[in-house]
């Protein structure tokens, strides 16, 4: 009996060795400043491969130049896949990776099959390194001229982070100190929409603008548009559910808060970068962004969540449906019946995994149970977010070393996909070729 190959399972597998391979890397002396747990050490590698960015050690001072590069490393190979950057490396090399690699290569990117998988990686390599070389010149650039301590290293750092969503920073306080200033705002936050838009997306923009096709697909102009509605509806609500508050964002000049709220609600969907205290919100604003954070980028690219397309078709579905429509149509195009399942079967899991993680946590922890429950989101939807600890860590910092263990594990399912990860687990069933008789059931 042939057994059917499982790329969903091959995807976790490589996850879970190349974080196992960095937090090895990272709990050797050279790599920290002070002795660590391994479980710590296991934390930040799974932070860093899933493209996190919840910390339990300082990334400033805890960690030598040598972990903090063994940490952008992982950031980068997590951020566009280990069977990414291998088949790269293969096309290189002149060798063409067979089809078992390819459907594993596909599942990676969620792209659509294998036709023209291997030049679209190279359009995603190229796109990839140029804009991260570009954000890095800028920030290194910038930095220099403000003085910060080694510009070229943190520009870069903040670049790679940034595009691959990853919200690890190196700076002690963060981006926070960064608050008002609009050229690193604008630019990481660029850096962070490039990176979460999708690779499909930014493939197809290329082939139009070429002239190779006539039209942008339906897909892309979903994206795109639900993309900038999300940017715009976050900033205009955190606005909103601040007002008056001045602790938070209020106490800012309107300059302040308006840029502050533009950068939380880029940021929010999957980045984890942050210029204000959350803790310092109001329940409202932190609601929100858990709403933003639950939703999370688009597919095919560095970024987690739901993802938008999933939503929006979700929500399209459920128009359709109390208007009594037959079809789900948008933009003169039906959604098919496979697609909506899809999209009901990954919120449904979404919502059961997080619940389920949080009614865990509730027994083990004897902490805030809405902070814990922002701390889950933002770690399945590979965010970063935290309400935080007094010593400027995440929250989940305080958390047990069973509590700890969850959220690494919610940290993979989120970055391998919930869908993927039962898959993975699971498998799927050969096909049914039996037709049962219809029942009726009242719902």
């Amino acid at each position: 009996m042939v057994r059917r190959l499982n790329p969903s399972r091959t995807l976790l597998l490589s996850f879970s060795l190349l974080i196992l391979l960095g937090a090895f890397l990272l709990y050797l002396p050279v790599s920290t400043t002070r002795p660590i747990s391994f479980l710590d050490a296991l934390f930040t590698s799974t932070s860093a491969v899933t493209v996190t960015g919840l910390v339990v050690l300082d990334t400033y001072s805890d960690f030598t130049i040598f972990g903090k590069l063994v940490i952008l490393l992982l950031i980068q190979i997590g951020g566009l896949g280990y069977m990414t950057l291998t088949t790269f490396f293969l096309v290189i090399l002149g060798k063409k990776p067979g089809l078992k690699e390819q459907l594993i290569l596909a599942e990676s990117l969620e792209y659509p099959g294998v036709h023209g998988l291997l030049l679209f990686l190279k359009r995603v390599f190229i796109f990839s390194f140029t804009v991260e070389l570009i954000g890095a010149v800028l920030l290194s650039l910038y930095f220099a001229e403000k003085g910060v301590e080694d510009p070229l290293f943190n520009g870069i750092f903040h670049s790679v982070s940034a595009f691959n969503n990853a919200g690890f920073s190196t700076f002690k306080n963060g981006l926070y100190d960064f608050r008002e200033d609009l050229f690193v705002n604008i630019v990481t936050s660029l850096l962070i929409i490039l990176g979460g838009i999708g690779f499909f997306v930014v493939n197809d923009i290329y082939l139009y603008l070429k002239g190779a096709i006539r039209r942008l697909s339906v897909h892309t102009v979903l994206v795109i548009s639900f993309s900038l509605f999300l940017i715009v509806l976050g900033t205009l609500g955190l606005l909103i559910t601040e007002w008056g508050n001045e602790k938070g964002i209020w106490g800012y000049t309107w300059f302040e808060r308006v840029l502050s709220a533009f950068f939380l609600s880029v940021s929010s969907r999957t980045a984890g970068f942050s210029t204000v205290d959350l803790s310092q919100l109001t329940e409202s604003s932190q609601f929100l962004i858990s709403i933003l954070m639950f939703i999370g980028a688009s597919p095919g690219g560095t970024g987690g969540g739901i993802k938008t397309t999933t939503f929006l078709v979700i929500f399209l579905a459920m128009i359709s449906y109390v208007r009594g429509r037959e079809q789900t149509v948008i933009l003169d195009r039906s959604i098919s019946e496979n697609t909506i399942k899809r999209a009901l079967v990954i919120l449904s899991l979404s919502i059961s995994f997080i619940t389920l993680i949080n009614l865990i946590l509730d027994k083990t922890e004897e902490l805030n149970f809405l902070y814990t429950f922002f701390e889950v989101i933002s770690a399945f939807s590979t965010v970063g977010l935290s309400i935080g600890n007094p010593d400027g860590l995440s929250y989940c910092a305080d958390f047990s070393q069973t509590g700890k263990i969850l959220i690494i594990i919610t940290m993979i399912v989120g970055r391998v996909g919930i869908l993927g990860f039962a898959l993975a687990l699971a498998g799927r069933s050969p096909v049914q070729r039996i037709k049962y008789p219809e029942a009726r059931i009242l719902v």
